[in-house]
């Protein structure tokens, strides 16, 4: 019996040290690129890291990315699924390219989507709770992000209008309000004509 016990101590230990390893493995250094935009939204310094399987939009709970709260105020890290942070450093590259194409002649709606994950994100960090008004927000600013990662102008008001007409329905109703529109409670530039 005590052989048994001990077997399956030593049997525990080895796992704890297996899954520590993996955990510290599987740990992802900060995006500098994506970490400097969110801290531009967030309006103090913040760290984007990425996790997750290659290539995934969203993580098994459906989710893009996330930002924790400690009580009232938000942590300083977001993270973003893995495939986001790899469609916004190929968009980074793409967009660079020349303007071919006015809306990402690839996969426009996935490029829409991490742009607008990394928009959320911030806005989270910068300590918005409420997802109708985070969403809101970030669907306003993605242009700037997109201008961020070397879209010209035209591109990233394009990215823009195409976002606010393809994205929201995708959501869950707790992201949309109809505040979301020129002149209403959510509008970041209220004086500005251009919407988003």
């Amino acid at each position: 019996m005590r052989s048994l016990a001990f077997v399956l101590l030593a049997l525990l230990t080895v796992l704890t040290v297996l899954l520590h390893h993996g955990a510290a493995a599987a740990a992802k250094p900060a995006d500098a690129r994506l970490s400097t935009i969110a801290s531009e939204l967030a309006r103090r310094h913040v760290t984007i890291r990425c996790e997750g399987q290659s290539g995934a939009l969203t993580g098994a709970r459906g989710e893009s990315g996330r930002t924790e709260f400690i009580g009232s105020e938000p942590v300083s890290v977001s993270y973003l699924q893995e495939g986001v942070c790899q469609t916004l450093h190929a968009y980074a590259g793409e967009s660079t390219a020349g303007d071919a194409c006015l809306l990402p002649c690839r996969r426009p709606l996935e490029v829409a989507w991490s742009l607008n994950t990394l928009a959320h994100e911030s806005y989270h960090l910068a300590g918005v709770r409420n997802e109708a008004q985070t969403e809101c927000y970030a669907l306003q600013a993605i242009g700037f992000v997109a201008r961020r990662l070397g879209a010209s102008p035209e591109q990233a008001r394009a990215l823009g209008v195409f976002s606010f007409d393809q994205l929201p329905g995708r959501m869950p109703p707790e992201y949309s309000s109809p505040e979301c529109r020129d002149g209403g409670r959510f509008d970041l530039r209220p004086a500005d004509p251009l919407w988003p």
